[in-house]
């Protein structure tokens, strides 16, 4: 029963595509045709990468960029947005070439500026890689030739929802255009109804260099251009920190370009979330501590935080190995007689702690991450006057969040 338990649980759990993973919905952040501040032309391209046996209908819906107002707003609606539908045929790669120009030829620029995102939705999981270059680049010779970057497609875990926070390291500033660096922030918002942001541009010390709000509309895409500029940073400055934070609406796809002023070399640079773990059940399985590797469980969260904690643990002690039950409450809405408290950690995630008359006490600590997945410990002492009494075990654990949840017989 134990195994067949473990093995149900298996078959249920499903964690959120890393971005370099195939996935069915992603979001490119940045393309271009257009000219920058030094003059460069930026070419964006795709490659839509088919690992599978089957082909893909693969629908491409661009984002147009809109211009940044003196409020902070990007008010340009994309709900009516181009689509163009693409096939990659089983084990491809399909290459689109300067895809603003070719794929969505007339169609850039509705809001004035020639850049924006681009929505991939596709019926078999896809990978999908952008590069942005410098199309007029020259080398130190005078030699024709490109450089630029390249940006994996953004899955909606690696977006900010409502309250979350990312950021953005190695941003930096300079008093002038023809030496140092310059950091274009870019923002999409994946949803359907206008988000709210709060950018904070922050110095190594953890001071604020500058900071305001952000409005977004409603798919829409923006980039705040020169943002050490824009922030008041009147310094050159190589170590700058981006702090993104979303008050409501999104999810928010983000990251920035960093681009050398003197020769027009542009860098990615990609973001990094402090996540508020999904509300759900996310199931789970014992990784170390059992030699049966029969313990298994689950973990609900609401409103960002645990507040249920289940499982079945395979105990061994002098007298054999026995199967107990876990039922850990926290205090939350509907909980009437909560057992166990959850508290957030410092370091990131949660610890907990809880005991029962007839079902023992535990600790340990669970860290839901922003691909959907979850690591955790576990200690566990069974109750007074059971046959492992006096015995405490501890175990590891690992899982991802559940589309769906069922125990079978």
């Amino acid at each position: 029963m134990r195994r067949a338990f473990a093995a149900a649980l298996l078959l249920v759990l499903g964690g959120a595509a890393f971005a370099d993973t195939p996935a069915t919905t992603q979001w490119v952040l940045a393309t271009a045709k257009a000219t920058g501040a030094g003059g460069e032309q930026f070419v964006s391209s795709l490659r839509i990468s088919n690992p599978f046996a089957a082909a893909a209908n693969v629908d491409l819906t661009y984002l147009a960029q809109s211009p940044i107002d003196g409020t902070g707003s990007a008010s340009g609606d994309n709900a009516a947005a181009p689509k163009v539908r693409v096939t990659v045929g089983p084990g491809e790669t399909l290459a689109l070439e300067d895809v603003l120009g070719t794929t969505f030829a007339g169609k850039a620029a509705p809001f004035g500026i020639s850049a924006g995102g681009i929505r991939v939705d596709s019926d078999v999981p896809v990978a999908v890689l952008s590069r942005t270059y410098v199309a007029n680049a020259r080398s130190a010779a005078g030699v024709p030739g490109t450089f630029g970057f390249s940006i994996p497609a953004q899955v909606e875990a690696q977006a900010l929802s409502a309250g979350e926070t990312g950021w953005l390291t190695f941003v930096a500033a300079s008093p002038t255009n023809a030496s140092g660096f310059r950091t274009n922030l870019i923002l999409l918002n994946t949803g359907a109804a206008p988000a709210v942001l709060h950018v904070a541009l922050l110095r190594a010390d953890g001071s604020v260099a500058g900071e305001r709000d952000y409005t977004l509309g409603r798919t829409s895409a923006a980039q705040q251009g020169n943002l050490g500029a824009a922030f008041g940073v009147a310094s050159s400055e190589t170590n700058l920190r981006a702090a993104v934070t979303v008050k409501s609406g999104g999810p928010v796809a983000f990251g920035a370009s960093l681009i050398d002023n003197a020769i027009s070399s542009i860098a990615y640079l990609p973001p990094v979330k402090v996540d508020a773990p999904d509300d759900g059940a996310y199931g789970w399985v014992v990784t170390r501590g059992d030699p049966a590797l029969a313990s298994a469980g689950r973990l609900d969260i609401a409103g960002g935080a645990p507040n249920f904690l289940s499982g079945l643990l395979v105990v061994e002690c002098p007298a054999g190995s026995y199967l107990y039950t876990v039922l850990a409450y926290g205090a939350g809405a509907g909980v009437p007689d909560p057992n166990t408290t959850f508290a957030p950690r410092a370091e990131g995630g949660f610890s907990f702690t809880g005991s029962a008359p007839n079902a023992g006490s535990w600790s340990g600590t669970v860290s839901p991450r922003f691909d959907g997945t979850l690591l955790g410990t576990l200690t566990f002492s069974p109750p007074a006057g059971s046959r492992c009494a006096g015995t405490t075990r501890a175990f590891d654990f690992a899982g991802s969040r559940a589309a769906s949840f069922e125990l079978t017989p």
